[in-house]
C-alpha cells in the first residue's frame, strides 16, 4: 500500500494509549490543545492548529485495540495548496497490541493520504512529528502537541 503508515512500540499500556486516543484531554496532550467534540462512535471530533482545522467522525472504537476516524471536513491554510480540503474522506486508524510487558504496539494507517497528493509532503511531515508526540504523552504524560496561541486563549 503506498498511503502513509507507521508502527512502533510505546512503553505504556494499551488502556493509556487507548485513551490518549478517545478522550480530549488525551487528544489535546499529543495533537492539538484546539480540540473540542464527543468521543462516542457516531460524533465527530474537531481539530484546530491555528488556521488549519480537521474533522474526524469517529467510526470504530474497540476498547485497547482499535480506534478508525473519518475525515469529514478539512482546510489546510497552507498557501501553496491549490486544494486544501484533501483529507476529506480519508481514513485514520490507529491498532493497539499489548506486546505482554507493559508495553504497546501501534499500528497506524492514514488511508488515502497518498504521494500523489498535493499535500503529502505537508501531512506525512505533520504525521512523523506528532506520533512520537503521542508515544512521549503516552510514556510520560507529556507531549508536543500543536499549542493555542495566546491570543487565540484570551
Amino acid at each position: 500500500m503506498n498511503h502513509y503508515q507507521d508502527s512502533f512500540d510505546i512503553s505504556a499500556d494499551t488502556a493509556t494509549v487507548y485513551a490518549a486516543l478517545t478522550t480530549v484531554k488525551g487528544l489535546r496532550g499529543w495533537w492539538t490543545q484546539d480540540c473540542t467534540g464527543e468521543t462516542a462512535v457516531g460524533d465527530t471530533l474537531h481539530f484546530r492548529f491555528g488556521r488549519t482545522s480537521k474533522g474526524m467522525r469517529i467510526e470504530r472504537l474497540e476498547p485497547g485495540r482499535e480506534v478508525h476516524w473519518l475525515c469529514t471536513h478539512a482546510h489546510i491554510a497552507a498557501d501553496r495548496l491549490a486544494r486544501r480540503d484533501e483529507w476529506v474522506g480519508t481514513r485514520i486508524i490507529f491498532r493497539l497490541t499489548s506486546t505482554g510487558d507493559g508495553r504497546t504496539r501501534l499500528d497506524f494507517e492514514h488511508i488515502g493520504l497518498v504521494p500523489e497528493m498535493e499535500c503529502y509532503d505537508l501531512c506525512s511531515g505533520g504525521w512523523d512529528y506528532y506520533l512520537p508526540s503521542l508515544r512521549q504523552f503516552a510514556e510520560t504524560g507529556r507531549g508536543r502537541p500543536h499549542e493555542v496561541a495566546a491570543s487565540a486563549a484570551a
